[in-house]
């Protein structure tokens, strides 16, 4: 209920024209901003009985049943009328049928579960600064079991930080583990040569020539055609203030539109 409230929440925001500012590398995790969490199951382990009960006796069948038995339980055990046959002869049979029924339910709904845990903690890669890296979180999500600390990924670099100059100044990025929940708004995800894309992305850069990249959508929309996807070019005003050295390093990352989509790119 919590994640529907988010997503109510912000598209109320999204409807009454309120303006939303985004600072690349300083993520949205405040209410009303929802998460990056995938969840396909229908049910919880308190909401399973009431609600897939209700699923069964909204067929028709199970329903007529169910009236016909009861009626056949007030004419055996009452004095309002006579029933020659037992109600068990009825009530027994639709009970095997719904709770098989149920079995299969939940059996499905596992798996749904697992799916989207598989999904959600996936890990992926954030640009951070190095000194948010290191310091003690404060946020709750950041806190939280989802993810108990905050890490750098050991494929990338060695683990090590990497040193960009902007304005003469080295600032040290790092590039950090997450899972894919924990994606929010504002950050700058790095997907690698034929990654799922975790995430509605705008491509900021890429290792190929002109800043394309080329993604899949088969997971999407079946399609199994390469789209090409261009990155804008940052104005030459706003680029006089950063070094070369600086403009290769961010290069190297790769960010597609799309979640559930493919990236195609020869990033190593």
């Amino acid at each position: 209920m919590g994640f529907v409230k988010k997503r109510e929440a912000a598209a109320m925001a999204a409807e009454s024209g309120e303006r939303r500012i985004i600072d690349f590398g300083h993520p949205e995790v405040d209410p009303p901003f929802a998460d990056n969490s995938v969840r396909t199951s229908k049910y919880t382990l308190l909401s399973f009985l009431p609600l897939a009960i209700r699923e069964q006796f909204r067929r028709n069948g199970n329903v007529y049943f169910l009236v016909i038995g009861f009626l056949m339980f007030i004419g055996k055990y009452s004095n309002l009328f006579y029933s020659a046959i037992s109600p068990w002869t009825t009530l027994g049979p639709l009970a095997i049928v719904v709770s098989v029924s149920l079995a299969q339910e939940s059996y499905m709904d596992v798996k749904r579960h697992r799916s989207d845990r598989l999904t959600n903690f996936h890990p992926c890669v954030v640009l951070r600064r190095a000194d948010e890296v290191d310091r003690v979180p404060e946020k709750k999500l950041w806190c939280s079991k989802k993810h108990p600390r905050r890490t750098r990924d050991a494929r990338l670099n060695g683990g090590n930080d990497l040193d960009v100059d902007v304005n003469g100044t080295s600032v040290p990025i790092a590039f950090e583990s997450v899972f894919r929940t924990n994606i929010c708004a504002g950050d700058l995800v790095l997907v690698r040569n034929r990654e799922m894309v975790p995430a509605d992305l705008v491509l900021l850069a890429s290792a190929n020539e002109g800043g394309s990249a080329y993604i899949e959508t088969s997971s999407i929309d079946g399609e199994t055609n390469l789209k090409l996807r261009n990155s804008p070019h940052i104005p030459a005003k706003a680029n006089s203030g950063v070094s070369k050295g600086s403009v290769r390093q961010s290069a190297t990352s790769d960010d597609d539109g799309g979640g559930g989509e493919r990236a195609r790119s020869p990033l190593a």
